[in-house]
């Protein structure tokens, strides 16, 4: 029978552990200056070396292999009885002459609290030749009595880069290769575990050869593809609900559950969230081209305000999803809802069809109105200002942004102001709540109690001018600014409130 590969290289040497760098530098420090601990406790996530460490600590010791080192499975020994039998071994069974005796306890969190005690006064004060190693993924479920006795070294996620130098290397030494693009989605799914990484590596070659596509590693993985999520941004740009339910009755053919595909459904509209939010975010760099590509196009089908909206979405299903007794019908339902707006009856998708009733954006809101578009003047009250436009031109035309994501570039509009105005005056745009309206307008939302700020406001066409100008730079959009007072604002959003959802249910009075 064939060895598997995270077996057949697993590292025998500290230079060869990956990924734990400071693990390695403590512990090779130790055995140099021949002042090693009598206890360890390794922790972190499955699969990153934790016990490969302390098989190598045991070989550097000259430990013997069968009479030096034992292994043990808290998993399945983690009774009384059990300890007392190690702890019987540790005091009269020896080590080869002149040898260290290396103990390993894996998953040492599954001991029961009385075998944690009954383990105690061994594990304190152990005889001069015994080195005992614990590793566990959840050493907050170790007894901190049990902690306080012991060395503890925290285990971390290997990179993503590190896996897929790793598997490449492997893939030379064994004629396995696989395409690069691959290579990062097995890194991605491995989640940190090296040896998740190896053994996806080993089961995607086998099914699919030197020829597997990324396509193919989502068929083994169980996720919805690049095809098939291409496909469902169109539909929600389009509306086209039979595409999507088409995508998901291909995903239960395949053998895909219901909680499979939200799965991949929640990852991808995350990325999505981090590309428009933190483009520059190190977690984009491991996506394959194919993948950015796509998510970058979907950016520009879905403004912020309607990924926040599916994102809240996502998270309600996810939440109800595993204690459903219709699961299916769940899924189906909630890409009903993120497809057609009007299908939905919750708080959230009611608020949205309230936004889209009053023309604040549009389902398929992918460009915004032209910079020389007409603009309706606005009548000053007693409460509100409008500021004429006076934008300078520019030498060369932005890219164009819907004003639907006005709230991922805001925090950027502000760090350019910053550095133009005075600090008072900055304190001003941090002191208010900006929010997109009807049109093309910026509502500079100042509380009530602010009546000063919003005095100084009004009367600065500094701030006005140089907001309307930083925007036209940034997003490609002229716009109207109003100043309003919290009060105000609240009541009138309150009675278009009503008046809408009214007209959404038919009724006449909803208080």
């Amino acid at each position: 029978m064939q060895q598997a590969l995270y077996r057949k290289y697993r590292p025998e040497k500290l230079s060869q552990l990956v990924g734990q760098e400071e693990a390695v530098s403590l512990i090779t420090q130790q055995i140099k200056k021949d002042n090693l601990g009598h206890a360890y406790l390794f922790s972190g996530p499955r699969g990153v070396g934790k016990t490969s460490l302390a098989r190598i600590i045991a070989t550097q010791l000259g430990c013997d292999p069968i009479f030096d080192i034992t292994e043990i499975d808290a998993a399945s020994n983690n009774k009384v009885d059990d300890i007392r039998d190690m702890n019987e071994s540790v005091n009269f069974i020896a080590s080869s002459p002149g040898q260290k005796r290396v103990y390993i306890l894996d998953e040492v969190h599954m001991l029961s609290n009385a075998a944690s005690n009954a383990f105690l006064k061994t594990l304190e004060e152990p005889p001069e030749h015994i080195i005992f190693i614990l590793a566990t993924t959840e050493p907050e479920r170790v007894l901190e009595t049990v902690k306080s006795r012991t060395t503890h070294i925290v285990f971390k996620k290997i990179s993503e880069e590190d896996i897929v130098k790793t598997i490449q290397e492997i893939g030379k030494k064994e004629k396995m290769i696989l395409e690069l693009d691959v290579l990062k989605i097995i890194a991605t799914f491995s989640d940190g575990s090296l040896r998740d990484g190896i053994n996806l590596f080993e089961q995607t070659y086998n099914t699919f050869g030197k020829k597997t596509t990324v396509d193919d590693l989502y068929g083994i993985l169980g996720k919805l593809s690049t095809k098939e999520f291409e496909t469902i941004i169109n539909s929600i740009e389009t509306q086209d609900t039979a595409a999507v339910l088409r995508v998901i009755r291909d995903a239960y053919k395949k053998g895909l559950q219901p909680s499979d595909v939200m799965e991949s459904i929640s990852e991808f509209f995350r990325n999505m969230f981090y590309l428009k939010y933190l483009p520059n975010d190190e977690k984009l760099d491991n996506l394959t081209p194919n993948i950015k590509t796509l998510l970058e196009t979907a950016d520009k089908k879905v403004n912020a305000k309607q990924l926040i909206r599916i994102l809240d979405l996502i998270d309600d299903l996810n939440q109800n999803l595993s204690n459903s007794t219709s699961q299916h019908l769940k899924l189906e339902l909630f890409l009903m809802k993120v497809i057609k707006p009007e299908l939905g009856s919750d708080v959230k998708t009611i608020g949205y069809r309230i936004d889209l009733l009053e023309g604040k954006l549009s389902n398929n809101e992918v460009m915004p109105k032209k910079m020389n578009s007409p603009q309706v003047e606005k009548k000053d009250t007693p409460s509100e200002i409008s500021i004429p436009k006076n934008i300078s031109k520019k030498n060369s035309t932005p890219k164009k942004e819907s004003l639907g994501n006005f709230d991922v570039f805001w925090p950027k509009i502000l760090e350019e102001m910053k550095h133009v105005l005075t600090p008072r005056k900055y304190s001003y745009l941090t002191a208010v709540r900006a929010e997109v309206e009807e049109g093309d307008v910026i509502n500079l939302i100042v509380d009530k109690e602010n009546e000063f700020l919003f005095e100084e406001l009004k009367k600065s066409e500094e701030i006005i001018d140089l907001l309307k100008s930083i925007t036209a730079k940034m997003m490609g959009l002229e716009i109207i600014v109003k100043v309003t007072l919290s009060l105000d604002t609240k009541k009138n959003n309150h009675e278009k409130g009503l008046s809408v959802a009214q007209e959404i249910f038919d009724v006449e009075d909803l208080t």
